[in-house]
């Protein structure tokens, strides 16, 4: 077996760890891991699961993938607390093996981007924008095909709380956008995203036939440092594992509106400018890995037709 071989396997295997872990947290909750509510907030210790967990779907599975110790990091401390708080920081430059494909990058932090318009901004915890350095996966959540996504979120499609609203956001619940609605722009066609809670039985295209979790896109010179290369902003790995809704954590299959290619798999350094934002793929010679709701995990080939892709990250389409 080749070094690269080796490499993949152990991708894979990264991505079943995850999924099964995705699915025990199904198993105990009733859905899949939420994706959060935006790059604004972050991993909460206090605010559970579902939709009241502002920050990622990795922070929601690591109780189910053995990682207990990084889950309880951080309990009983404030998040609006301008002091920094050593349980969070400690969390937030953590580097759990399972998040890095091998092909890629060391199991590491690495460095946000602190400064420009591609920085990380929170609304809470700012200090931890600050880090030199912070928790990073290359895998990401099938947020579908929708119209709008983690990746046009900075445009204020999705309603996220203020800082002086984060403590009594449960007063508030009549704002949050609404993404169950097929007839609005804002509803969202994946298995994770904005405040998701999605059921198996949501799943109906089957969960044999529809993606949960996949390897995402990146180019090459971010790998290590994010910050502003060779004059273009990067914003698929700008922030944290731990963020919410966002660019680094979700990914799509295909977007309306957008250049179609934005949206196509592609191998690490053959995309274009604004597919780091949208696109599945890897750093893998041969195709990428994606896990699927029933726990199983493929190799996809960088040419897999355009609408089969669309098609297995739709949860509800038909298969169409």
């Amino acid at each position: 077996m080749t070094i690269e071989a080796a490499r993949g396997t152990n991708c894979s295997n990264n991505l079943r760890q995850l999924v099964l872990a995705a699915s025990l947290h199904h198993d105990e909750h009733g859905y899949f891991p939420s994706g959060g509510w935006s790059g604004r907030f972050t991993a909460d210790p206090n605010r559970g699961y579902g939709a009241d967990q502002p920050g990622s779907w990795l922070y929601s599975i690591l109780a189910y993938a053995e990682l207990d110790n990084l889950r309880e990091l951080g309990s009983g401390e404030s998040m609006t607390s301008r002091i920094p708080q050593s349980g969070i920081h400690t969390l937030h430059t953590s580097a759990p093996a399972l998040f890095y494909c091998p092909s890629r990058r060391l199991a590491r932090p690495y460095p946000p981007v602190k400064s420009g318009s591609a920085h990380w901004g929170l609304s809470v915890a700012t200090w931890l924008t600050q880090l030199p350095r912070v928790t990073k996966s290359d895998y990401s959540a099938n947020s579908g095909d929708s119209r709008h996504h983690a990746g046009h979120s900075y445009g204020g499609n999705f309603w996220v709380p203020t800082r002086d609203e984060y403590n009594t956001v449960s007063s508030l619940s009549d704002r949050w956008t609404v993404t169950s609605d097929s007839s609005s722009v804002s509803f969202q066609s994946g298995v994770s995203y904005y405040r998701s809670e999605v059921r198996a039985a949501q799943v109906t295209d089957g969960l044999s036939n529809t993606y949960i979790i996949g390897e995402k896109y990146m180019e090459p010179d971010s790998y290590n440092d994010i910050m502003h290369v060779a004059g273009t902003l990067r914003f698929g790995d700008n922030q944290c594992a731990w963020s919410g809704y966002e660019w680094d954590n979700h990914r799509v299959a295909w977007s309306d509106g957008d250049v179609a290619n934005y949206t196509l798999p592609r191998r690490d350094g053959e995309g274009i400018k604004g597919s780091e934002t949208h696109a599945f793929g890897s750093a893998h010679t041969a195709g990428f890995f994606m896990a699927f709701c029933d726990g199983s995990v493929k190799p996809v080939s960088y040419s897999i037709d355009s609408h089969v892709h669309r098609a297995a990250a739709n949860r509800l389409d038909g298969g169409r």
